[in-house]
């Protein structure tokens, strides 16, 4: 894959979409619980949960809905759905509060799958994120792209570049594709937060499963300039498409992390999350 991303574009496309406060019985019952599935009811309603979690949708100032109201929501028996919230306090994912509820545990999103955004992984380093918009635009989608998200090419996509720090220092330089009939509109104040979150808030869509390839490249001049780091230096690049619980992609991304700042760790599970 060419990296297009190189030159930043100014402008975006749209009108402001205005966003409701977070519903997140809405959220969570977006999908039906499969009745079908070998995977039981509660682990697929945690299952739910963790991929809120890690999109940034469900944070620990929201809480969430009531065992009761999960059980009206989706026809389960009170013993699945202790069950799952069970298993989510035991994992330190979720908290209960006397009196207030269930909320996210502090740091939960860093266990709680490979789709967090920059801001999750920053925080739970202890660091302070921030991010610069270097161009929001509509176009074409490229022929790769286009075939990495199963559309045709010159589907109009969303192309969103930004430059990710930390405490000040930049980071990465991410480039996210995104059909436009799955974000909706997008000014760059609605990517003041997890991307994932915002789509999962307008259409109900979540990341599922991602795939990755990692490649090793050299900075450009104006890589280098953006990242504050010497023309040449040695890089990650990062191309990850995202799947939502259908198995549709939705998003291609392209971070470039320079390899003097950033370190991923991948780990794999059996199959049964």
């Amino acid at each position: 894959m060419n990296r297009t991303e190189r030159t930043p574009r100014a402008g975006s496309n749209g009108k402001h979409t205005v966003r409701s406060p977070v519903d997140a019985l809405s959220l969570i019952t977006a999908e039906p619980l499969s009745s079908t599935s070998n995977t039981p009811l509660y682990l697929q309603l945690e299952n739910r949960l963790l991929q809120l979690i890690a999109s940034g949708s469900l944070g620990p100032e929201t809480p969430l809905p009531t065992e009761l109201a999960l059980c009206q929501a989706f026809g389960l028996s009170r013993a699945t759905v202790r069950r799952c919230f069970a298993d989510l306090v035991d994992e330190g994912r979720v908290v209960r509060r006397r009196g207030q509820g269930t909320f996210v545990a502090p740091q939960a999103a860093c266990h709680a799958g490979p789709f967090l955004n920059f801001s999750q992984r920053m925080a739970a380093a202890g660091l302070e994120p921030s991010s610069r918009m270097l161009s929001l635009t509509q176009e074409p989608a490229p022929a790769d792209i286009a075939q990495r998200l199963g559309r045709a090419s010159g589907t109009t996509v969303w192309r969103i570049r930004r430059l990710r720090l930390a405490d000040g220092r930049p980071m990465t330089i991410d480039t996210a594709y995104v059909p436009v009939e799955v974000a909706g509109e997008l000014t760059p104040p609605d990517l003041d937060r997890s991307l994932y979150a915002l789509i999962a808030e307008r259409t109900g869509v979540l990341p599922a499963r991602a795939d990755e390839v990692f490649g090793a490249v050299n900075l450009t001049d104006d890589e280098a300039r953006d990242l504050a780091a010497k023309p040449g230096a040695a890089a990650l690049l990062i191309t990850r498409t995202t799947y939502d619980a259908r198995d549709t992609p939705f998003e291609v991304s392209i971070t470039l992390a320079p390899g003097d700042r950033n370190r991923y760790e991948l780990s794999s599970r059996d199959g049964s999350r």
